[in-house]
């Protein structure tokens, strides 16, 4: 009886064992996650015979987003792909403003295949699941404003106060773009002379710039004309105010939504208006580049802002302002971030320095 009840019990357990496996088994396989892995829902062509399995995640600026188990989100040229078959629904805006919806997408030899319709060629999509403003209703509204501040007290008192505002307003038609950014510094010194306490109040910084831009985006949206208008003050370089304006052709080099890239070149006529130094303006070649990129599904992102404008008659005088910095998502709209700039001002007044380098770490607020 003893041996029999032993038998018993090990069977129970090796049952229960079983059981236990059975069912984890099947939740993994009930798994989303696990149903994306083992079925894909694209299969892709290229034209080089290697096959692709992964799932459509955009379809923007002539490439197709992939998102793949293996080798994570892939980029693919639309031209590189001989075919391609996805079971995912989908809203495809054309280049012409046509939004088709589609149960499932078929690309084959350059060409979009559409159920009881013409096929369309691939250089006429332009975007897929479009936003309201995508699709050209109304204005999307981004911005960021970030503020850093040193409050120290000791034998020397500093305070020290850095603001940045960033705003933008795009459509289909054309895009507003708002910088600005100032600095505030000053240092109380306090000294002890024949039992006496005095205090000195000294500014060491005091600057500000902003910039506005206008983009009006021509027939293939990624190109534009636009005219950007800039206004600066900064004491210390004996600069009461400065001001360029101009026009200029761009284009955008990247626009997905984990990398932006826009390059621009145009004229700009600058004006400065110095404090003590007799006044000067002249006509310039000027050169933007602007992008940032993004890591980790969103949680980083780098970022780059390149101003250039080239003193046509001494390119010695000509204005270089290099600004990158590194960002990343707190909570609730939140966010930090470190940024370095250099600037070179070869049109500073006689005896001010030319160079200027700033290491800051922000804190702010996106929308």
């Amino acid at each position: 009886m003893r041996c029999r009840s032993r038998v018993r019990i090990h069977g129970l357990l090796l049952a229960g064992l079983c059981s236990c496996l059975l069912s984890g088994f099947s939740h993994a396989m009930s798994d989303p996650f696990a149903e994306e892995t083992a079925a894909p829902s694209a299969r892709i062509v290229l034209r080089d015979d290697s096959v692709i399995f992964g799932n459509v995640v955009d379809i923007a600026e002539g490439t197709v987003l992939v998102s793949t188990f293996w080798m994570g989100e892939v980029t693919i040229p639309m031209a590189s792909i001989a075919t391609l078959e996805s079971e995912q629904e989908i809203e495809l805006l054309t280049t012409d403003d046509r939004l088709i919806v589609l149960s499932r997408l078929r690309f084959v030899d350059g060409e979009v295949l559409i159920e009881g319709e013409d096929s369309i060629p691939i250089e006429q999509l332009s975007v897929s699941d479009p936003e309201s403003w995508e699709a050209g209703q109304g204005y999307h509204s981004t911005g960021r404003a970030s503020t850093s501040f040193d409050y120290n007290r000791g034998n020397t008192d500093t305070d020290e106060i850095n603001a940045d505002l960033e705003i933008f307003l795009e459509s289909r038609r054309d895009r507003f773009t708002l910088r600005g950014d100032r600095e505030d510094t000053s240092t109380n010194i306090t000294t002890e002379e024949n039992g006496e306490t005095s205090r000195i109040n000294q500014t060491t910084a005091d600057n500000w710039q902003l910039t506005g831009k206008y983009d009006y985006f021509l027939a293939d949206p990624r190109n534009y004309l636009g005219v950007n208008l800039g206004l600066s003050s900064d004491e210390f370089a004996d600069i009461r105010q400065r001001y360029y304006v101009g026009p200029y052709y761009g284009r955008k080099l990247f626009s997905r939504d984990d990398l932006k890239l826009d390059a621009e070149l145009g004229i700009s006529y600058v004006d400065t208006d110095f404090i003590e130094e007799e006044d000067n303006d002249y006509f310039g070649a000027n050169i933007n580049i602007t992008g940032e990129t993004s890591f980790l599904d969103g949680a980083l992102t780098l970022y780059l802002r390149q101003v250039t404008i080239m003193n046509l008659s001494s390119m010695n005088k000509s204005i270089y302002r290099t600004t990158a910095g590194l960002r990343f998502p707190l909570l609730l709209g939140l966010e930090a971030g470190a940024e370095v700039s250099a600037d070179y001002d070869g049109g500073a007044a006689e005896g001010k320095k030319k160079h200027d380098e700033t290491l800051t770490f922000r804190v702010g607020y996106k929308w």
